[in-house]
């Protein structure tokens, strides 16, 4: 029996001895940041500790907590601090959330920070920065913009962004077109030989107008605006260094389109001033071109066209007068582009007998680059088109098709033509390319990709029907001065090789122009009835 009960109590009786080491505490719960209705609720510790703890998981939460604390801990800098955590947060524009961080960074600075001056740089380079990577998102940002047009900042300001969006630069303190023109100013003494005003006198109360200032040279200067006073009206000008107008410039000029109500020109020790007065709601940009150097300037009231019916369409043969463009087996380009937009012409006006089409140029005469654009945006048209002819000074394995619309490229072949076109240097395209391209704004890119892609296709086919083996070169993107500034889609279409004996000779022909014309307007026409 005593071993039975021995045993027994060795089978369960007996009580496992402790565990030497104590039970630690559970472990902690992850972190999650607190809901934004709930902050009113947590103690002013909690969530001064909670926001911070927030920020580097979810900086736009962080950013909406630390606006509860702006109210609730008026005396802390967190406007401040949730400025930079969305900063930091959209710096890389390839990281998930960034452009929705620089939107939420714009309504900071306009809803808390009462600058609604500084939103709209935010949502101006937000616009640009993710057009590609989130188009939803740089659409969102265009929206936000039209939102704060009473507070656009400086033409100098939204240049500086535009010359490079990633750049970290005081945006005031840097005007590209100014510093591009010093770069290239030998600083003698230059004549503004004209002043010509685009879309005004007959067009007097259009919504845009365009003002060339044309020199003998690249000449310096700087640019300045004030807003309207109980002194005087709201104004920009130009100050030339070492500038004399020359015979014929007018020293003063009621406009009265595009929000410029009249510009003076006034002699200023050791120089020029050219001021514009302006209308409140007028907005303006400018650019420059070389040879002969031009400032131009676009001044327009009203906001960015709606996508409507199409009822007006510009086309602009390429060339005339004493400029001929390419020419090659007795052929001149000015001639067969001015022959194969009139049968553009016809065609549209059969097809499309609500739109009106518009020619820059119904004769063999020479019209300024500057001057074509300035018709279209003054007409109001809803189509830019112009029609040239491709060639090279060497031999050419293919020759065919291309269509361009303006945008920044590293294309170097597309620079060389662009620089024909241009009647100027390759080098000078490249220097000035980022600067002119980002003058389209991101929606007109788009939309001239499109009606780009309809007309090259139907064009492309068109002249296969007569070159069967008639090249693709697709649509492409270049710095065209013809297309700068133009407000509606714009596109610049190279029919054909000129330089390609077997393009000629079909160029030649009257049946080749017509095919070629029927590809052209058969690809407005679909663009027209998308």
């Amino acid at each position: 029996m005593h071993v039975l009960a021995l045993v027994l109590g060795a089978c369960g009786t007996t009580e496992p001895p402790a565990d030497p080491t104590p039970p630690g505490p559970a472990p902690e719960a992850p972190f999650a940041p607190p809901e934004v209705d709930d902050a009113w609720a947590l103690s002013l510790p909690d969530l001064r500790d909670q926001t911070e703890r927030t920020a580097p998981l979810d900086p736009r939460r962080a950013a909406d907590l630390a606006r509860v604390l702006s109210i609730r801990d008026p005396d802390g800098d967190w406007i401040a601090r949730a400025r930079e955590w969305l900063t930091a947060a959209s710096a890389d524009a390839s990281a998930e959330g960034a452009c929705a961080s620089a939107l939420a960074l714009a309504r900071l600075e306009a809803r808390d920070a009462s600058a609604p001056r500084a939103a709209y740089l935010v949502a101006f380079r937000a616009s640009l920065r993710f057009a590609a990577s989130d188009a939803a998102c740089a659409g969102e940002a265009e929206a936000m913009m039209r939102t704060l047009d009473a507070w656009r900042p400086s033409t100098a300001e939204l240049g500086a962004i535009r010359a490079d969006p990633d750049a970290e630069v005081d945006p005031a303190a840097v005007d590209p077109i100014a510093r591009w023109a010093a770069e290239h100013s030998d600083e003698e003494a230059a004549t503004l030989e004209s002043l010509l005003v685009y879309g005004h006198g007959d067009d007097a109360g259009a919504d845009t107008v365009r003002v060339v200032l044309t020199f003998d040279r690249v000449v310096a200067f700087e640019h300045g605006e004030a807003e309207a006073t109980a002194d005087g009206p709201r104004r920009t000008w130009l100050q030339l260094a070492s500038v004399t107008p020359g015979e014929g410039v007018a020293r003063s000029l009621p406009v009265g389109s595009g929000g410029l109500v009249r510009l003076t020109v006034a002699d200023q020790a050791g120089g020029t001033r050219v001021a514009f007065e302006l209308e409140g709601t007028s907005r303006f940009d400018a650019f420059a071109l070389p040879d002969p150097f031009r400032i131009v300037l676009d001044f327009e009231t009203g906001g960015a066209r709606a996508r409507g019916p199409v009822r007006r369409i510009v086309i602009d043969p390429g060339h005339g007068g004493d400029d001929f463009g390419a020419r090659a087996f007795g052929l001149r380009e000015s001639d067969l582009t001015l022959d194969i937009a009139r049968r553009v012409r016809a065609l549209l006006l059969s097809r499309l007998p609500d739109v009106a089409v518009i020619m820059t140029r119904e004769e063999d005469v020479l019209i300024s680059l500057e001057a074509r654009a300035a018709l279209a945006n003054a007409v109001g048209a809803d189509l830019f088109l112009s029609i040239h002819l491709n060639a090279a000074d060497e031999p050419v394995d293919h020759g065919g098709v291309t269509t361009f619309v303006l945008d920044t490229s590293d294309d170097r072949q597309a620079a060389r033509l662009a620089a024909r076109e241009n009647r100027t240097s390759v080098a000078e395209v490249s220097s000035l390319s980022r600067l002119l391209a980002s003058l389209h704004r991101q929606d007109q890119v788009a939309a001239s990709r499109e009606v780009a892609d309809q007309i090259h296709r139907s064009t492309l086919a068109a002249g296969r029907a007569h070159l069967p083996h008639l090249y693709d070169r697709g649509v492409r993107a270049a710095t065209f001065y013809v297309l700068v500034g133009a407000r509606m889609p714009a596109v610049l279409l190279e029919a054909s090789f000129l330089s390609r004996e077997d393009e000629a000779n079909a160029l030649r022909t009257p049946t080749y122009r017509q095919a070629l014309a029927e590809g052209v307007a058969s690809g407005v026409v679909s663009w027209a009835a998308r």
